[in-house]
């Protein structure tokens, strides 16, 4: 055999190798972050809280620190287990219309569309606040 070819073959290999070890690695949903489709898509995050302190946020059982969205999806927070009020506030400007800063609605829910002077690219830091308790602060990254 040639030893040209048996290193390219090895090389070849390798490199499948380790670029299934990667693929296997990483969650499904990350690899088409950064993408839009066109389509808009609903975001249903609750709050975890604990000690009237919000712990962690979550969609669909996973975290939610860093929130991949599109601009026209729907964003809805919701805490778990209590009936208590809660705040979101982007501090340095939303991706959204109107105030950075809403409060939960009598339902215990906040709503808002991602759009107005949302930039495809950019993390928007926020804090989830609670009443007379704790903060936690994840971020919405808009896609492209």
């Amino acid at each position: 055999m040639n030893r040209g070819y048996a290193m390219k073959t090895t090389t070849t290999i390798f490199a499948a190798v380790l670029f299934l070890c990667v693929a296997l690695m990483t969650d499904n949903e990350s690899l088409a972050q950064g993408v839009c489709d066109g389509e808009f898509n609903s975001h249903k995050l609750m709050i975890h809280v604990s000690d009237n302190r919000p712990t962690r946020v979550t969609q669909a059982g996973q975290s939610a620190d860093d929130l991949y969205v599109c601009i026209g999806d729907k964003i809805e927070w919701q805490l778990v287990g209590s009936a208590k009020q809660f705040y979101v506030d982007f501090l340095n400007g939303a991706p959204f219309d109107g105030a950075g800063k809403k409060n939960s609605n009598n339902n215990g829910k906040i709503s808002v569309v991602v759009g107005g002077s949302a930039q495809p690219g950019m993390a928007y830091k926020y804090d989830i606040g609670i009443a007379d308790g704790g903060v936690l602060d994840p971020r919405i990254i808009v896609s492209e």
